[in-house]
């Protein structure tokens, strides 16, 4: 719009804007009101960037099929050192509660009605641009900025990209940044230049950022960096845009490169594009849409002959897309059993043309559909239907978790996010989160990868954590199962576990050596070889154990179909507890708003002695440690110090003298009570004025029995909202965790994760022990 007017309407443009400003500020009742005191009330608004938001710039676009795949890394990156990080659309499609903000909300659980999160739909924004009333627009979108910045702390806000405006694109989102008092951060998509061969592909892209540099600067907007997505996978291009950035002085963060999972069409685009029905209910829909579609399929022939032109997928993740006519049941049935075999041909769905099936096969088709592949009726003839699916794009939707799990994991991988944090979050000190917990869980993970062993390798929630982890690579892993069982489901469930060693205990080579082994730690309670033998292929979790116990795997986690005692018992029995610790127990990291505490036992012991006590004090202090929490030890009571007396104080006081003198490098503080353990401002009270280094900055709590521990974390993690991450079994000579019969596939992939890093810590604990002797000989020699 204002190239068409040209130089007098971008005059008009900037003026009125000032204009603008200035009346902003008399219905605000702010002090000032002359264009002097605008200019300085906008360029403060710049200045003060570092508390309002961030302003992301796609400068080419940012309407493509996998755009958001930078906002989302962005806000899954954030959300680690900004908790509770907004996302406001200035503009937005056709109409409110758009596709973008929507598929945000959804993604990251924004509690902000759809409404708040979009100030106009892009109807309404070109009438007022395309009728110079900039200014409105202008306020229209401030004052729902502002509504929605009331319930954040941080907003990320993704710019538009108006149609019709033109070049002025930049203008606009220059204008409303500027306005918005927001940094911005420039994002080009490198896949829509042309010609990456040439070298004069890197200046292209440079220049394009430059453009959009110069505007939002002379509009006094901070530029944090310029992101460059979908780039070619050449690190010579790379280092190129790099080198030809800096000499710019423009900020570089890096670069995503092409990807294939965030480009691909899964089965839910197919859905959409055909506007079709799902004909029957299918086991884990979410996994089921999105499975990638590798390849189109028009089935006329003999089922026989249609099978010889089904290909073998390697990656079970991807499956053909057969498009056939709904008399055609022959077919129909044999596609569902050939995918529920363990074949290695994938199926991602069978698209059914004319209708629904003859009325007599219905019965027995909706039977025999009730597993894992998608049937879909599209209103189309087969040939249209096959000629709409030709075009079809894939997106990335909050009902695509491969996507969206894969543009967080390439955001971490490629993107320099502390850049960015040290500019828009200067004046913020990061506070420890969830979110930031997890991330460095996950990394820490990645360090030192270990060996961790799966039990219940055929369980369905468990398969698709072990794909996850596998994914993320964050350790290896041991499925116990029947291999073609395993594989089979892996392919219904478009499970990549080809790297994942799968073990059949009946098939083991191994099963003697562990018998033998299961022999020796239990002949003194009677057990014999033949029924240690018997044991083990009968019951995973003796097997897993025993695994672990031999050095073959790291650690081990089940539970999601066994009971507590069934995962716990043959760890006391074949691992056995550490020297010096009688007991095990638990702990769980309950992740509170700016802070992780950890709590113990509140899952094992029912009420413990006061030796088992100071047990779990020090066994929870050295796990804290080892997730990178500074312990300093709360043991909790009804009373802080000598307020009171009876047998339960005295239990506490007891057990924190023998765990004072077992371990005098440990900050171990009590008896306490949980506010005074955790309230700088209580504690200060009641201990009457004495400065103590746990009171009041308590990070591991023990509560004195079962009853008060699991109630606490339990009311906590309810009234709170906070996350609990565990329990993770303590006390062990190697990592053995439980999980929930009701837990979730994060739950899953957090507890292995968890559990691998807890195996590292023990083997460096190790080591250290091992080498004190060898230094004590080594000094007396000296």
């Amino acid at each position: 719009m204002l190239r068409i007017l040209g130089k007098k309407a971008r005059r008009v443009f900037r003026e009125e804007f000032i204009t603008g400003i200035r009346e902003h500020r008399k219905a605000w009742s702010l002090p000032g009101g002359g264009r002097e005191d605008a200019r300085s009330f906008l360029w403060s608004s710049t200045r003060h960037a570092h508390s309002s938001g961030l302003y992301v710039h796609h400068t080419i676009g940012g309407v493509g099929r996998d755009s958001a795949a930078v906002t989302i890394g962005l806000l899954h990156a954030l959300e680690r050192f900004q908790p509770g990080v907004g996302y406001f659309r200035p503009i937005d499609q056709t109409t409110i509660g758009g596709h973008r903000s929507k598929l945000m909300k959804q993604v990251f659980k924004l509690r902000d009605d759809l409404k708040s999160m979009q100030a106009m739909t892009q109807e309404h924004a070109y009438e007022l641009v395309t009728h110079d009333r900039i200014d409105d627009l202008l306020e229209e979108i401030l004052k729902a900025y502002e509504t929605c910045k009331a319930h954040h702390d941080f907003v990320v806000i993704e710019g538009t990209s108006l149609k019709g405006v033109g070049d002025d694109t930049v203008m606009l989102n220059a204008k409303i940044a500027q306005t918005l008092g927001a940094s911005a951060l420039l994002v080009t998509d490198a896949d829509k230049m042309k010609n990456w061969d040439d070298w004069e592909w890197e200046k292209e892209v440079v220049n394009n950022v430059r453009l959009s540099d110069l505007v939002f600067k002379r509009e006094n907007v901070d530029v944090v960096g310029v992101i460059v997505h979908r780039i070619p996978s050449c690190t010579r291009k790379d280092e190129m845009i790099h080198k030809l950035f800096s000499e710019l002085n423009i900020p570089y963060v890096g670069a995503i490169p092409e990807d294939s999972v965030l480009q691909s069409v899964q089965v839910q685009d197919v859905l959409k594009a055909l506007k079709a029905t799902m004909l029957y209910e299918v086991e884990d829909e979410g996994i089921a849409l999105s499975t990638e579609v590798a390849q189109y399929i028009v089935g006329t022939l003999q089922l026989s002959e249609l099978l010889n032109f089904l290909p073998l997928h390697t990656d079970p993740t991807k499956g053909s897309v057969v498009i056939t006519s709904a008399s055609r049941v022959d077919i129909l049935l044999g596609l569902i059993q050939l995918h529920e075999s363990k074949s290695p041909s994938s199926l991602a769905a069978v698209v059914l043309t004319g209708g629904r099936p003859p009325p007599k096969e219905v019965d027995a088709l909706g039977g025999a559909s009730k597993g894992t592949l998608p049937i879909l009726s599209s209103p189309l003839p087969t040939f249209e239907t096959a000629a709409a699916l030709a075009n079809v794009e894939g997106y990335i939707t909050a009902k695509a978790p491969r996507k969206i799990e894969r543009a967080q994991m390439l955001f971490d991988d490629h993107i320099d996010i502390n850049m960015i944090k040290r500019a828009i979050l200067q004046e913020r000190p990061v506070r420890m989160n969830s979110k930031l917990f997890q991330y460095n869980l996950f990394s820490k993970a990645k360090q030192q990868p270990q060996t961790i062993v799966l039990p219940e390798g055929d369980e369905p929630r468990t398969l698709q954590a072990a794909g996850a982890i596998i994914r993320r690579g964050l350790c290896n892993l041991i499925l116990l199962g029947n291999k073609q069982k395993i594989e089979t489901m892996a392919k219904q469930f478009h499970v990549d576990i080809s790297v994942a060693r799968i073990v059949n205990p009946e098939q083991s080579p191994d099963l003697d050596k562990y018998a033998h082994s299961f022999y020796e730690a239990r002949k003194d309670k009677g057990m014999t070889l033949e029924k240690a033998r018997e044991i083990l292929l009968e019951d995973v979790n003796y097997f897993g154990t025993v695994m672990v116990a031999a050095g073959d795997a790291d650690g081990m986690v089940s539970g999601a179909i066994h009971t507590t005692a069934n995962t716990v018992r043959p760890a006391l029995q074949i691992i056995k507890t550490q020297p010096g610790l009688p007991v095990v127990s638990s702990v769980f990291f309950m992740c509170l708003p700016g802070k992780v505490l950890v709590y113990g036992d509140c899952a094992i012991n029912s009420n413990p002695s006061s030796e088992e006590l100071a047990a779990i004090a020090v066994a929870s202090a050295d796990t804290a440690a080892a997730f990178g929490i500074t312990p300093r030890v709360a043991m909790l009571s009804y009373a802080t110090g000598d307020s009171n007396t009876g047998p339960l104080i005295q239990k506490v006081m007891d057990a924190t003298a023998i765990a004072k003198k077992k371990r005098p490098d440990l900050q171990i503080e009590g008896p306490l009570q949980y506010d005074a353990a955790v309230d700088p401002i209580i504690a200060k009270t009641k201990m009457k004025g004495v400065d103590n280094p746990v009171a009041g900055k308590a990070t591991v709590l023990i509560f004195p029995d079962l009853n008060t521990g699991n109630n606490t974390y339990k009311a906590v993690q309810q009234s709170t909202g906070a996350v609990a991450m565990g329990p993770l079994l303590q006390g062990l000579r190697k990592p053995v965790n439980d999980l929930s019969r009701g837990c979730t596939v994060a739950d899953i992939v957090t507890t292995i994760a968890l559990t691998a890093v807890q195996a590292a810590a023990m083997k460096e604990k190790q080591q250290e022990q091992q080498q004190k002797p060898n230094n004590n000989l080594a000094a007396s020699a000296a």
